[in-house]
């Protein structure tokens, strides 16, 4: 399946699949934990020596926290930065399911997984000029928890940085609100896996493996001041996007399938709405009778095809948006 768009001079063609495992152009170490590397996949389209900056496009993969890895790109990312000729890269980032790589449970729950990505993210603006890249035309994109991480990331990081670090970002069927994540499931749609159980990808990210909590006690005792649920309610908290809104927090893009069975469609008007009140810009596409993971293909390529016109936009050149 073809769509095409016209954005400027820029056409975007996408033919859809689920995802590449495509080779890099260079893999890099942007930092070492329990003497194990973390690493990023760099593909470099821009067609042009380091000596000319690119826009770059950073790619954050879903899986519930628990799954996944850099080397599975979604073809539409994939495509979307070859026609933009951007550079893309992809993060690793510490997985729930990798507590004994990582050197224990404790190096693989919240917030390591924001820690990683800030620190990624730092790697890429700092050593943009010898990746041919234009250090303010950086932009992330993610899915699912890639796509709650791609939020938190560039809201987050917005907050604790002078230093504008991500320009855009654009983020697929985020959970963005996990104390509500239960209650905003539509009855008519359902959801298709835990969400309060201790083996749910929200209580594996909060430590249920160690402490053998679930997200439904944690909810259930949000008003008990006893230890230990005040910290566990501040961690919760910790982990929603929309904590950390300020007036630095760059321009997103949020797509949300109304038919999802993974993460309610709620979830992504509560960020939606959330950048509404504090005023920041943003846009919000309801991908109509669309289900998760891009799910089903024809149902998302008119979203994959905007964000791609949306990205054109946001990483053109400063003097080229004035």
């Amino acid at each position: 399946m073809h769509s095409s768009v016209l954005t400027g001079a820029v056409t975007v063609m996408l033919t859809v699949s689920f995802v590449l495992n495509i080779e890099a152009k260079q893999t890099l170490t942007y930092k070492s934990v329990n003497n194990q590397p973390l690493q990023l996949d760099v593909f470099d389209y821009s067609g042009t020596s380091t000596s000319v900056k690119s826009s770059a496009i950073i790619y954050i993969h879903g899986g519930g926290w628990q799954f996944g890895a850099k080397e599975l790109v979604p073809d539409y990312v994939n495509a979307t930065a070859q026609t933009l000729k951007v550079v893309l890269v992809s993060v690793q980032y510490r997985l729930t399911s990798e507590a004994e790589k990582w050197g224990g449970g404790d190096e693989v729950t919240w917030p390591v997984q924001s820690h990683d990505c800030l620190d990624a993210v730092a790697y890429v603006h700092s050593h943009a000029s010898e990746l041919g890249i234009d250090h303010t035309r950086m932009a992330c994109w993610g899915g699912s928890a890639g796509g709650h991480l791609c939020a938190h990331t560039a809201i987050y990081g917005a907050s604790l940085s002078s230093i504008e670090m991500l320009a855009a970002a654009a983020v697929y069927y985020p959970p963005t609100n996990i104390l509500k994540l239960y209650s905003d499931i539509d009855p008519k749609i359902g959801i298709d896996r835990h969400v309060l159980q201790a083996d749910s990808f929200e209580s594996l990210l909060l430590g249920s493996q160690m402490s053998h909590i679930s997200l439904g006690e944690i909810i259930y005792n949000l008003n008990n001041t006893n230890s230990p649920w005040p910290h566990y309610k501040e961690l919760a908290v910790s982990v929603d996007p929309e904590t950390y809104i300020s007036n630095s927090t760059p321009p997103m893009l949020i797509a949300h399938g109304t038919r999802d069975h993974t993460v309610p469609f709620k979830q992504g008007t509560r960020l939606s709405d959330s950048l509404a009140d504090a005023g920041r810009p943003h846009v919000f596409y309801a991908a109509e009778g669309c289900d998760h993971a891009g799910e089903p293909r024809a149902c998302w390529q008119e979203t994959f095809t905007a964000t791609a016109k949306w990205l054109a936009v946001m990483l053109k050149p400063r003097t080229a948006l004035n």
